[in-house]
């Protein structure tokens, strides 16, 4: 889940059960990569140029100097307490 929650916690917000939960998972998966829906929605950043809010900032330069944005060329700054830290090292 984009929010970090899990497969539990969509079941107990939809009341589905978790095989229901894993077939519509799948569902919209199979949609967001459709070429119907992929060609119109997805817009990939120009693979020559850094995105400017990078680019332009001296903390986030060096670290992600080769990155080319999201799915929709979106940074998003993101917090973690201290005691959580070492959990998110290495993590897409």
């Amino acid at each position: 889940c984009k929010t970090g929650g899990t497969v539990r916690d969509l079941r107990e917000r939809f009341q589905h059960s978790p095989d229901t939960i894993s077939k519509i998972i799948h569902r919209l998966l199979d949609m967001i990569v459709s070429p119907t829906f992929y060609n119109r929605y997805i817009k990939l950043p120009d693979a020559q140029q850094t995105p400017p809010e990078i680019r332009n900032d001296p903390k986030l330069y060096p670290f992600f100097k080769d990155c080319r944005g999201a799915i929709d060329g979106t940074h998003i700054e993101a917090f973690v307490p201290d005691e959580a830290m070492a959990r998110y090292r290495n993590r897409k």
